[in-house]
């Protein structure tokens, strides 16, 4: 009860200052973002399970098309292991008909892992040499999920501005700094944090190439257990594998 009516203070002094604070007073606004990046950092570090829906949508205004991929993420954290898998089961391009494609990426702290079940291929990148890497800030290089890895450090990769918000949700448009490893990537990325859990469920980013990939959360539960069987994908035989592995002089 103490948790429920503390977030909802919380989020009624979020709204209020942001329909308070007149144009120019900065000072109000960055202790609201480094509030929000508090929160959403401690969420982050005692998130230890969360399974969901997940929906991705590339759009490339250049072609004038459109892909929609649906499946389901997978995330664990303990002692012993942490890991994430992104499991997609159906995609449809433009206006043709929803179908069955499965592809994999699977994050063990060590390593990517995707595994495409139409070409029959699988490919395995090294992305840790001496110690485990968090699976969230691994994903962060493939796929626009920004917000549950390393929260407290947004604010040295991004120049961080609030959102007008809608349906109480708390909403940051993240700039990549120009000294940014995601300035390669992307113009920008909003992110969505739902304020009943603090947890980000709602990514929309514009590419350097004007491409935009919005990725959506749905029947997030981070209560039940994911089984780390979830994460033990077998390649089969006769799928083609190539490894790329880290280069001990990085």
């Amino acid at each position: 009860m103490k948790n429920k009516i503390g977030l909802l203070i919380f989020s009624c002094v979020l709204l209020f200052l942001q329909w308070n604070c007149p144009a120019g007073e900065t000072d109000g606004s960055n202790a609201l973002i480094n509030d929000i990046i508090e929160k959403l950092n401690q969420t982050a570090i005692n998130l230890k399970n969360l399974s969901a829906k997940i929906e991705y949508i590339h759009a490339q205004p250049l072609f004038e098309t459109q892909t929609v991929r649906n499946g389901k993420v997978f995330y664990t954290k303990d002692i012993n292991c942490c890991a994430l898998r992104i499991n997609f089961m159906t995609m449809k391009q433009d206006d043709a008909a929803q179908q069955n494609y499965r592809e994999d990426y699977i994050f063990d702290g060590w390593k990517m892992t995707k595994i495409d079940y139409q070409s029959k291929s699988a490919a395995s990148e090294q992305l840790a040499k001496e110690k485990p890497i968090e699976p969230f800030e691994l994903v962060q290089s493939y796929f626009p999920i920004i917000g549950f890895a390393r929260p407290a450090e947004l604010a040295e990769q991004f120049d961080i501005k609030i959102q007008e918000n809608k349906r109480n949700l708390v909403t940051l448009l993240l700039i990549p700094k120009e000294t940014s490893g995601f300035s390669k990537t992307y113009k920008q990325v909003e992110i969505k944090i739902d304020p009943k859990n603090f947890l980000p469920f709602d990514f929309s980013a514009v590419t350097i190439e004007d491409e935009k990939i919005t990725i959506k959360l749905t029947q997030i539960d981070t209560k039940s257990e994911v089984k780390k069987d979830v994460f033990g994908v077998v390649i089969p035989a006769d799928f083609v594998m190539s490894e790329k592995r880290a280069d001990a002089n990085d």
